[in-house]
């Protein structure tokens, strides 16, 4: 998000917000199911699985983005 609008500061303590809605908006739409992939595990509940990939990703993009900056010395 900061690529797209620049260090907007109080946008930055609603970014791991956004980044769920995003993750969400891109599980759904592409089906993208962690469990089954990396697990081999398979459920009755695609919805609950799709959801639950979600906020794993978005949570390892925001752990990802902070080390990142860390890494590059930006933070």
């Amino acid at each position: 998000m900061e690529y797209l609008f620049g260090t907007v500061d109080s946008l930055h303590k609603y970014l791991p917000l956004i980044s769920l809605a995003v993750a969400i908006l891109l599980t759904f739409t592409y089906q993208v199911n962690i469990f089954a992939v990396l697990l081999g595990i398979q459920s009755n509940s695609p919805f609950l699985d799709f959801l639950l990939s979600a906020f794993i990703i978005s949570r390892l993009s925001n752990y990802l983005n902070d080390s990142v900056q860390k890494f590059l010395g930006s933070k």
